[in-house]
């Protein structure tokens, strides 16, 4: 099935019903959507595109980029990141100046231009590819995973599934390019629900004056929306839930949006390889260390040994994960292919714990353990430590090498207020030695990528960046 197909079923039903609010309040309905995902798979055809074919797309937070990489599927071209090597694209829209070729200007106007002609939706084979993600980064290596409109569609059941419900009015404000976002973005289209596009200086207005009834965000994001309310005035009228996902939600942060937005706060946990894996209340994890949720029944996570064993339940191990909605390697790169995808399984590199009762637990990532003088630490738990201590609000963990060219182990925080240094004097006391970190810096935010989690090496380069008297100011 193409993933447009069922946007053309509702249109024909009910082509007056709102499909999308933009951030200007203007409306697209769901007769003006099929329309206008008409149009761009003509557009792609004028320019040459072709069922197969690959066309670049940064998919943000407007109507329009999300409705040409509609277009693209619907003709049976997969739209990717901006961030796929040219090689690997037969062009690549641009919403800013053309600097290369094979690039094309791309405007908001291109919704409301006439038709250069129509393309009607193709019902591709299943391992036709819809779309082609970036993965997060947050290592400094992005990678891209190839999704079919068959394992797209089958994310879509599964996170419907979990959600439950029917149509809904979803305020989305996570970006639509990342699979998360891409994902309840068609969720919410397929069921005949309005997408709610995110504005964040209007975002509060925008849930009351649109009666949003879910929020889907990030723990950043949700953090500067709990933020907008002023303590004491009650949760929204009309929001049912908020949908938080992408990185670990602060303690903080799970109590201000449930005091000042919503108090039903769900949690959910996936990667852009696997689509969602786990998820849950966020009352429900209160009592579970790391938990990030239950497992879903038509996803199997295990936890296995260094030698791909599996491990018994509730043993801490390397987590890997095996679904119909695993991707199937990495576009173009069989090296992390080889990497990440083994015997049917993907490695998200994560560490963690799968209970008897199915509850999956993080502990780290592999690849964000710091190795400091051959002792690995796990970031997560310096985290954890850091949070505890009262006024901070974010904190991040991570190895910075020193002029000798060991690593040491340093760590950055957010507070409303700066911290003592007696106080992170105190907290580094009560870690070993080796874990404690030997400065801790105190930032206005953190770097964090558009999925919510934190970009590391840009602490790393911060840290690098500093210089002697900076590092000989700093606590130590």
């Amino acid at each position: 099935m193409n993933i447009t197909a069922p946007i053309r079923h509702i249109a024909r039903l009910t082509p007056d019903a709102v499909a999308i609010v933009r951030a200007d309040h203007s409306i697209i309905t769901y007769g003006m959507l099929d329309s206008a995902i008409d149009r761009m798979a003509g557009y792609a055809a004028n320019l040459g595109l072709r069922a197969g074919d690959v066309a670049g797309v940064a998919i943000e937070l407007g109507a329009a980029s999300l409705i040409l990489a509609l277009g693209l599927a619907r003709m049976g071209a997969a739209s990717a990141a901006p961030t796929l090597p040219p090689g690997q694209m037969k062009l690549c829209f641009r919403f800013g100046p053309i600097a290369k070729p094979g690039q094309v200007r791309f405007s908001d106007a291109w919704l409301e231009r006439p038709a250069g002609c129509s393309a009607a939706a193709i019902d591709p084979d299943s391992s036709a590819l819809c779309r082609i993600f970036a993965s997060s980064g947050t290592t400094g290596v992005v990678k891209h995973i190839p999704v079919s409109h068959e394992v797209m569609m089958r994310r879509v059941y599964s996170r419907w599934q979990a959600q439950g419900g029917g149509p809904l009015t979803r305020m989305i404000a996570v970006g639509l390019g990342i699979g998360w976002g891409f994902t309840v973005a068609l969720m919410t289209l397929w069921q005949g629900g309005t997408l709610v596009l995110f504005d964040p200086a209007t975002a509060v207005e925008a849930m009351r004056r649109h009666r949003v009834n879910v929020l889907v965000t990030s723990p950043a994001t949700l953090k500067t929306l709990a933020d907008m309310r002023p303590p004491g005035q009650g949760p929204l009228p009309d929001l049912a839930a908020i949908e938080v996902g992408g990185s670990t939600l602060p303690d903080l942060v799970r109590r201000a949006a449930a005091d000042r937005l919503c108090r039903n706060v769900v949690v959910y946990a996936g990667a852009c390889e696997a689509g969602g894996m786990a998820g849950a209340t966020a009352d429900a994890l209160d009592e579970r260390p790391d938990a990030v949720g239950f497992v879903w029944p038509d996803v199997e996570v295990q936890a296995v040994s260094a030698d791909h064993l599996p491990l018994p339940p509730g043993t801490e191990g390397i987590l890997r994960v095996r679904s119909a909605m695993v991707a199937p390697g990495y576009y173009r790169n069989e090296a992390a292919t080889a990497e990440s995808f083994r015997d049917g399984w993907f490695y998200p590199g994560d560490i963690g714990t799968v209970w008897p009762d199915g509850m999956l637990c993080l502990n780290g990532r592999n690849a964000e353990l710091i190795n400091a003088g051959g002792d690995k630490i796990s970031p997560h738990r310096i985290e954890k430590g850091l949070l505890a201590i009262p006024g901070v609000t974010d904190a991040a963990a991570f190895g910075v090498p020193d002029a000798a060219g060991l690593t040491m182990v340093w760590a950055a925080i957010t507070s409303g207020a700066p911290i003592e240094d007696a106080v992170l004097d105190a907290f580094c006391d009560r870690l070993p030695s080796y874990m404690a970190p030997r400065i801790v810096l105190q930032l206005e935010e953190l770097p964090r990528n558009e999925n919510g989690k934190i970009r590391r090496q840009a602490l790393v380069d911060l840290a690098l960046r500093l210089s002697d008297p900076a590092r000989d100011a700093a606590r130590t």
